[in-house]
Formats: structure tokens, sequence, C-alpha cells
């Protein structure tokens, strides 16, 4: 196992762990749906991580590329988060939810479809 399957299979248990969160806590009807979200969304992101440690270097290239967008969505709305709770340079004041998850995505599309040139071969330098 690389460094590059540890980081994509971190950054997909992120994202998991956050969307599997979030709709659980948006979809129970009570006040305090985060007990229940959190833990969970915690315990399906590190089934996630672990899987996709497993498997990511099984995966054909298209596949990779995808989880490698997905991890770069985790890693990109962890980052926010930091930016936002540290308040560096007052940039906290102008991230809210919608750009947060734009920033994120733009992020995932990016790193999706760089690995998926490079995986092709068009991205190397020899």
């Amino acid at each position: 196992m690389d460094i590059r399957t540890v980081s994509v299979a971190l950054g997909t248990g992120f994202t998991v762990a956050l969307l599997v969160a979030v709709v659980l806590i948006e979809a129970l009807p009570y006040e305090f749906s985060a007990i229940v979200g959190l833990p969970v969304g915690l315990l399906i992101g590190t089934v996630t991580v672990l899987l996709v440690a497993g498997r990511y270097a099984r995966l054909e290239p298209t596949a990779q590329s995808l989880l490698d967008g997905t991890g770069g969505f985790g890693y990109a709305v962890v980052l926010l988060l930091g930016v936002l709770y540290v308040d560096f340079a007052g940039l906290g004041a102008r991230i809210n939810l919608a750009t947060l998850v734009g920033v994120a995505l733009l992020v995932a599309a990016f790193v999706a479809v760089v690995s998926w040139i490079r995986s092709r071969g068009y991205g190397s330098l020899h």
C-alpha cells in the first residue's frame, strides 16, 4: 500500500463520513439528531477507508480517478472548515455553505480530471 492509496482512502472516508452525517442529521425529525448522525457517519466513513485502501490498487484507472476526485472533495471540505475555524486573514467571514460546497466540487472535478489524464499517459513528462 503506497501513500496515494492511503491519501485517497482517507479523503474518500472524509467525504462519505460528512455526507452520511449531514443526510442523517437533516433527515431525522428530532432535535438532537447529531447524536445519531455523527457516530454513524464516522463509522461508515471508517468502513469506507478500509474498503478503499484494500481495493484501490485493483481498480481500473477510471474508477481510481473518480475515487481521487471524491477524496479531493473531502480534503477540500476539511481544509475550508479549518480556514473557517481559524479565520486566517479574515477569510472565514467569506466562506458560507454554498461557497464551501462549490469550491469543494471544483477541487473534486479538477482532481478527477487530472488523475484521469495522467492515467491515460497524457500528463507524463518523458
